[in-house]
This record gives C-alpha cells, structure tokens and sequence, in this order.
C-alpha cells in the first residue's frame, strides 16, 4: 500500500485482520489513523496529520494540492522526485473529504446520523442578533428600547477578479454542502435566475424588524428592491421590515453629495461606528488564492 506518513511518501506491505468480527478494511484504516482513498479496496491512504497539515498550509500558505504534493515527492526523494508515485488526485478527493468531516466536526455532528439541514454548517455570529439566542424575542423586549438596537447589518459586494472557470464535466461534479452552509440550494438558486438577474441570498432574520444594508451603490440598487423580491417567487422580506440603505464610508464619498449624508453610517441612526466595507477588505487576500482555484469545480 502507498502511504504518505510525516511528509513523505512510503510503499508498505499492510496485513488486515481476517478475525470474524473483524472491522472493514477501511475501518481498520482509520483506527490506525489513516484515511483510505477508497473505501471498497484501499491501495493508498493518508495520516490524519498529513491531511491537517495540507489544510493548513492551503488555508495560511496559499498552497495549491499540486504544490503541496510536489513537496511531498521532493521530501521523499530529493534527487528524484519524478520517480514518487503520483498520487495527486487521490489527495485531492481525500483532502476534500477530511475537509468536509471537520466541517461536521466543528460543527457539533461528530456524533450524529443526522444530516445537517439547509444552513446548519454556516458560522454563527455572535454580534448579530439572533432572537432567543443572544437577543430577546419581540414579545420579551421592553417597549422602551429603540429598535436599532435589534436591527442587523448586511455588506453586499462582489469580486470581480475571482474567475471561475467553466465546468468540462457536470456529471462528475460531487456537491457535499449543497445548501448547508451560507449560500441556498442549487436547483432554487437556477430557479431563481431563469427569472431574475440578481444572486439569491438567504438570512435568517425571525424576529428582527430592522435591516441595515450596505452596498456600493446602494443609491440606485434600493430604488427598485422591492419590486424586484415581489416579483421573485424565490425572494422574500418579512412582514414589518424596514430595509435601511447606506454606501460605505470609501464609496459614498464618490458619489453626489446628497448621497453622503442620505447613506454614509454617520448619519444613520444606530449604525454605531461602521464603514460598511468589510467585504472590500477581504478582496486582497482573497485574490492571492484565487488564480489556484478558478480551475475548482463549482461545488468547491
């Protein structure tokens, strides 16, 4: 069998228990800390320290799946590295696995059968107001408070250096969080958009009657928001919502002056100290990984 233990890669003659009751050959795999690159008749497999240490540097080195592998094959033999097996593509579907089982992890389904439901896998942000969470629910608040202070705030944006190639073969594209984490489900989402040219987004906001919105030009998207959601059959604002649009603190200063003080937060009502540009913040380094993973499938 071919494993890749502590950086390097090794062949080693593995003998499997034959007991009665003894485990799958995967099972066993894993309980030696080891994951299988299949699971019917393994024939290479990785160690879980391997495996973390590969998210680890694609997440904070930028470090592509052929890279890393390519300094797996260098460490293991420095003067012929061509002569390592490859085992590019089996890292590259078992790297995608252990970052799905760590996402169930993280997650609180270490231990449950259960399939998580749409938007489980999502982060949970502790500064948003989440009714009956960190927040009470409308029938608990007191009368007297502002409703600002219940309101949440949304950041739109969008990147337009992140290319995405297309896909050359749909069928073999394999979805594992379809609609478990912050985007909606993929059927809904080409529901939506043979009928509307705007992307679909999906918020939890149960008992809020306050949304603050910030977008680059907000100015022109907000005059015609509602007619398009009435006009979606896949859109929706709650009963009661207020949508309050603001422009970033970088953008709105490019704008006429009567947008300044009509959208800038300073002068908006609850919005507390913010510029309203996170998401421009997080291009930069964003764009650094880009160019190595415009070739992914779409379910990445």
């Amino acid at each position: 069998m071919a494993l890749l233990v502590r950086l390097t890669f090794h062949l080693l003659l593995i003998r499997y228990c034959k007991c009665p009751n003894a485990a799958t050959l995967d099972r066993q795999l894993f309980a030696m800390g080891m994951f299988p690159a299949s699971f019917s008749r393994p024939k290479s497999a990785f160690t879980f320290s391997v495996l973390d240490s590969f998210l680890l540097n694609n997440l904070e080195c930028r470090t592509s799946a052929m890279n890393y592998y390519s300094k797996l094959r260098r460490r293991t033999s420095s003067i012929f590295p061509h002569l390592v097996p490859d085992r590019y593509r089996e890292l590259m579907r078992v790297g995608r696995q252990w970052r799905q089982l760590k996402l169930l992890k993280w997650n609180s389904f270490a231990h449950e059968r259960r399939l998580p439901h749409p938007g489980e896998l999502a982060l949970f942000c502790p500064t948003c107001p989440q009714p009956g969470i960190n927040a009470p629910q409308p029938a608990e608040r007191d009368s007297n408070n502002l409703e600002w202070i219940y309101a949440r705030s949304l950041v739109m944006d969008g990147n337009f250096k992140a290319e995405h190639l297309h896909p050359t073969r749909l069928e073999d594209e394999v979805w594992l969080t379809d609609g478990r984490c912050f985007m909606v489900t993929r059927e809904q989402y080409k529901m939506h958009l043979a009928g509307a040219k705007e992307n679909a987004h999906i918020h939890n906001t149960d008992g809020l009657s306050q949304a603050l919105t910030f977008y680059d030009v907000n100015c022109q998207y907000n005059k015609y928001l509602w007619r398009r959601v009435n006009d979606s059959s896949h859109l929706s604002i709650p009963a009661g919502m207020e949508i309050v649009p603001g422009i970033g603190l970088w953008h709105v200063h490019g704008h006429q002056d009567k947008c300044y003080v009509r959208y800038a937060s300073t002068f908006i009502a609850g919005a507390a100290r913010i510029d309203g540009e996170i998401m421009e913040t997080l291009w930069a380094p964003l764009n650094i990984i880009s160019p190595s993973v415009r070739g992914m499938s779409t379910p990445h």
